[in-house]
């Protein structure tokens, strides 16, 4: 995500600290105890950062949107068929008016713009998730490397991990080794599909579904990112009409507010990229419940 805009924020609060009343948390930062759990303190720290970073790209779209909506209304209370409305680009002699539009002709312009601005903000949202996921299990794998530096090819990296604890220079030049490890990995991986990622995750990290959820599960979470996954690359790829994989997944009783239908016209609408953010803040907070959990920490079921 190039440019991480915030217009949210977050404050950060001890909770030996809150006096009376207190304050909406929607993460809680665990304080590692030990060494082994450092990597929980770092992930728990980058959910309420990437917390901020869903809701702001979600605005960014959502004020677009509302202009366009805004727009809308008011060139369609203009009345008669005068044209006043002009588009201009750039050609060989200069800026040049390329459309010229009455009043009607602008607002029905505007509104029909809008569904394409919520097709690139699932696919801004999506970017996010892609780059969350794979941050994550990167903070993971920083204290735990042993996972992607299995087999014969690479014997003499384990080796130089090994005595790069005691080695000032052996340690540096693991540390290099060791980024272009991680980066050759993740461009592999990124084939695989972000909800495959996601499992391999939750698997070599110990995450699990939180004990207090009854409904949704690891799975399902991985299902609901393959969806979102299906939706993005059918408008990237320009596809004109609902495929199967789309269709099957909007049965799912986990697939938000996705109602695509299978050979229906693909139209994707503002409540698609709504369910998507709704979806991207649960599972800021699954995660971290699951973290709390993996860190020995007992949630309370809520009445």
């Amino acid at each position: 995500m190039s440019d991480k805009i915030d217009f949210v924020g977050h404050q950060k609060f001890l909770v030996d600290d809150l006096n009376g009343e207190t304050p909406p948390i929607n993460n809680f930062i665990i304080k590692a105890e030990s060494a082994e759990d450092k990597w929980i303190e770092s992930t728990t720290e980058a959910i309420a950062i990437w917390r901020s970073h869903f809701r702001s790209s979600y605005i960014r779209w959502a004020l677009t949107i509302n202009g366009l909506d805004k727009a809308k209304d008011r060139y369609d209370s203009k009345k008669g068929d005068e044209l006043g409305f002009t588009i201009e680009s750039i050609r060989a002699n200069g800026m040049e008016r390329i459309a010229l539009w009455d009043m009607q002709t602008a607002a029905k312009n505007h509104k029909s713009t809008i569904p394409m601005i919520a097709s690139w903000g699932i696919v801004d949202l999506y970017s996010c998730l892609e780059e969350f996921v794979f941050e994550i299990y990167i903070i993971f794998l920083n204290h735990y490397p042993d996972s992607i530096i299995k087999g014969n090819e690479f014997r003499n990296l384990r080796q130089l991990k090994r005595v790069s604890s005691n080695d000032a220079d052996k340690k540096k030049e693991w540390e290099e080794l060791w980024r272009k490890r991680v980066e050759s990995w993740q461009k592999k991986r990124i084939y695989d599909g972000l909800n495959k990622v996601f499992l391999a995750y939750t698997k070599v990290s110990g995450l699990k579904t939180p004990s207090i959820y009854k409904v949704s599960t690891v799975e399902t979470w991985a299902e609901t990112i393959a969806g979102i996954a299906e939706l993005r690359n059918c408008f990237t790829h320009g596809v004109d009409t609902v495929n199967k994989a789309l269709a099957e997944f909007s049965n799912k009783p986990h697939s938000m507010l996705f109602d695509f239908r299978e050979g229906e016209k693909l139209t994707i609408e503002l409540k698609h990229l709504q369910s998507i953010e709704c979806f991207l803040d649960q599972f800021l907070t699954t995660i971290n419940f699951s973290l709390m959990e993996r860190a020995g920490y007992e949630l309370q079921k809520q009445s």
